[in-house]
């Protein structure tokens, strides 16, 4: 039950959401769709309305079922009130959460099962659902993979559902940018497009939207190249402290690396904050 002013992303106390940064970043030399970018594009072509609502939703389930066996059976008008459309059941937000679950589940990034009056839903591996032809059901990253971790914020301060497919993107692109100790980045284009697969209009848009609803700030860095010497300019993007990633969490009385998130993942963040 909620307390009184609680809504229902205040009552999940989740500080987190672990997401696989193979979900947004692809491998060197890799040409296929990151699961991001996938996500956001409808039936092959390079935006969407639905973009958005298929992301927020997803990383929704994977913030919100945080234990074994990672099912759940929450209503639509749940999901739909936690990304902030509506907790009307009966209301065009929890209709197309319902649409949207379902595409998801189109797509293999899920599973949906009828028990009773019941609709289960069954969490697979964002990054990998399926796996040799079978279907790879989920289990958290920690200690087996890198990940990025996405704040509560996303959700308590209404990113989730005021942010377009392409703002939604280019947030996670920037935390996978990132890293606690290291809030600001700046675009190299060609690495981007090699890394990230996202359009460079959908980049635009999206970065300007983080800019413009407090999430970045952005100053121009000029710098003399020593060649040419003709004066380079580019933007630096930093982001706002209640947006970043949080620190790695370890449990009190445990060995410190028992929960963090792994090295390889720090050592990812800093090459690519770098470039």
């Amino acid at each position: 039950m909620l307390l009184m002013g609680e809504t229902l992303a205040d009552a999940v106390k989740r500080d987190r959401c672990p997401l696989r940064r193979s979900f947004v970043e692809r491998a060197e030399g890799d040409d296929t769709l990151t699961p991001l970018a996938s996500l956001l594009r409808t039936q092959g072509a390079s935006g969407g309305q639905g973009g958005a609502l298929r992301i927020a939703l997803l990383l929704s389930l994977i913030w919100v079922t945080a234990r074994p066996p990672y099912t759940t059976t929450r209503v639509a008008a749940y999901w739909s009130g936690l990304v902030g459309r509506s907790d009307d059941p009966r209301s065009d937000g929890a209709r197309a959460v319902r649409d949207a679950l379902h595409e998801l589940a189109d797509r293999g990034a899920l599973e949906l099962h009828n028990v009773g009056p019941k609709l289960v839903i069954v969490l697979r591996d964002e990054s990998r659902p399926v796996l040799n032809g079978e279907p790879n059901l989920y289990v958290p990253p920690y200690n087996t993979e890198p990940y990025i971790s996405v704040p509560r914020a996303f959700w308590t301060r209404g990113l989730a559902g005021d942010l377009s497919g392409a703002g939604i993107a280019m947030y996670l692109c920037s935390l996978a940018l990132t890293r606690p100790d290291e809030p600001e980045f700046f675009i190299a284009s060609s690495y981007f497009d090699e890394r990230y697969g996202i359009s460079r209009s959908s980049r635009k848009r999206g970065l300007s939207e983080l800019v413009e609803k407090g999430v970045l700030t952005v100053r121009t860095e000029e710098s003399q190249n020593p060649i040419t010497y003709r004066t380079v300019r580019r933007n630096v993007y930093r982001l706002a402290k209640q947006f970043q990633q949080p620190e790695p969490w370890t449990p009190p009385n445990a060995d410190a690396g028992a929960f963090a998130v792994p090295a390889s993942t720090q050592e990812g963040k800093r090459a690519t904050a770098t470039r």
